[in-house]
């Protein structure tokens, strides 16, 4: 009778496991097929594995085979119950598929097996407010806040909610936090904007505007280990191209353009690929490549600001500065508020003698990036020549942060130009430090200059 029994059981678990999906094979990219085909020839050799049907909803996930990737993080979890992983996964999935429940039956799963992991409590929480199960969401957020008091996300959440039920103050309150935890949170300062505007703050609301304009897409990370193993799954020529751009942040700029090239072999209307190979190689010094690319970017794409830019900053380490110019003004046409692009053509316009021009384009990178520092600095350079001592005072002591390689050459020009305005105070007090900030970091040559102005400042000359 047991064995009978036995036999029953297993047939029934057979019955209700999710079978391993018919995938479409044919129809994916080479570069992508390859690792999915490697998957899940693996999770059939071995179909009682949940590791490998797991691993293969994992690829499947990666190249953005939702609903295929859902049936094998079911069937993983079935074989094993006490993972995890394989719940928070099917979860985030159905989440993506915006199935009825949101993925909540599985998240509550996961955090019955691991109670404290972060992401599946946020990804839950949301998953609630937008299921009009407000009051369960709140107190999850609530409670996630209590345990986790920086989570930026939490304060928007509950931000949001407080201004839905009139609770202003409070509802401000979560808000600020949420900007103070994470300041380009575009979606945060919009909200908080718009509180400010009902209660006729509008200095307040305007400054929240504009830094939503800097990011409005700006999102706060939680750190997600298991997302993170999905990373490297990626095929394709996005793939490729991510891996490049992480090499090139890293300095190792030969590995990143061999990415770019691959990734640009997998799809050749990459455009973005372009673009960044544009700069690389010219890094690199292999400017014939740049040019290469530059050429094939604006073939696919001429109103591009980003091409020209790149271009230009080329042209202009090859001392070509009429072409790097031309460069920079075509990406200032298509973007007027691309700060780089309008400080480099400022910079070029000054170094040619056409200061009225120059001062306009600093003063459009200033509007567009308001912390620009090169534009502040250059701008405050041109106005102490024209005897615009207060307007460039004003100018370079926006300039002092950080405090990098370039604080003593700013320092000091802010100092220089209190001591032509003839405060010799402050002219003192920022030459002074000035040179500390030079001495620290082994610039002699700065060390020597302020010296001499030091000399002549104590001596009663400007």
């Amino acid at each position: 009778m047991s064995a009978l029994l036995l036999v029953a059981a297993l047939a029934a678990s057979t019955q209700t496991l999710p079978a391993i999906p018919k995938l479409p094979l044919e129809t994916y990219e080479a570069s992508v097929r390859a690792p999915i085909e490697q998957a899940l020839r693996a999770a059939e050799a071995q179909p009682r594995d949940a590791e490998r049907a797991g691993q293969l909803g994992m690829v499947l996930y990666a190249n953005e085979q939702y609903e295929f990737a859902a049936a094998c993080f079911a069937r993983a979890q079935a074989l094993a119950p006490d993972e995890p992983r394989w719940p928070y996964f099917l979860g985030r999935t159905q989440s993506n598929l915006a199935t009825e429940d949101r993925g909540m039956a599985a998240l509550r799963r996961t955090l019955r097996l691991q109670p404290d992991y972060l992401p599946a409590q946020v990804l839950l929480a949301k998953a609630l407010v937008e299921s009009g199960q407000t009051a369960e969401g709140r107190q999850l957020y609530e409670a996630l806040l209590r345990a986790r008091p920086d989570t930026a996300e939490a304060h928007y959440a509950l931000g949001k909610l407080d201004a839905a039920g009139g609770q202003a103050d409070a509802a401000i309150e979560h808000l600020r936090r949420a900007c103070a935890l994470w300041p380009s949170f575009g979606a945060a300062h919009f909200a908080l904007a718009r509180l400010y505007r009902d209660r006729g703050r509008a200095e307040e609301a305007q400054a929240e505007v504009d830094l939503y304009e800097k990011d409005k897409l700006g999102w706060p990370t939680v750190p997600d280990p298991f997302m993170s193993a999905l990373a490297s799954l990626k095929g394709g020529a996005a793939a490729r191209l991510d891996k490049g751009v992480q090499l090139a942040e890293a300095g190792q700029l030969q590995a990143a353009a061999e990415e770019h090239e691959a990734a640009l072999r997998a799809d050749p209307k990459l455009l973005l690929a372009h673009v960044n190979l544009i700069r690389i190689y010219g890094t690199l010094g292999q400017n014939d490549r740049a040019e290469e690319h530059y050429r094939a970017g604006v073939a696919l794409d001429p109103n591009l600001a980003e091409l020209h830019y790149n271009h230009g900053v080329v042209l202009m380490g090859e001392g070509r500065g009429a072409e790097a110019a031309e460069a920079f003004r075509r990406a200032v046409e298509l973007k007027p508020t691309y700060a780089d692009a309008q400080n480099n053509y400022a910079y070029l316009l000054m170094s040619s003698g056409k200061l009225d021009e120059a001062v306009e384009h600093y003063q459009a990178a200033i509007a567009a990036r308001p912390d620009h520092r090169a534009a502040h600095f250059n701008l405050g350079r041109i106005l102490v020549n024209r005897g615009k001592l207060a307007e460039a005072i004003d100018q370079l002591a926006q300039t002092l942060e950080p405090d990098d390689e370039d604080s003593p050459r700013c320092t000091y020009a802010l100092g220089a130009a209190y001591a032509r305005a003839g405060n010799r105070s402050e002219a003192l007090k920022y030459l002074t430090q000035a040179r500390a900030k030079a001495e620290a970091r082994g610039q002699a040559d700065l060390v020597a200059s302020i010296d001499k102005d030091l000399r002549r400042l104590e001596a009663g000359g400007r």
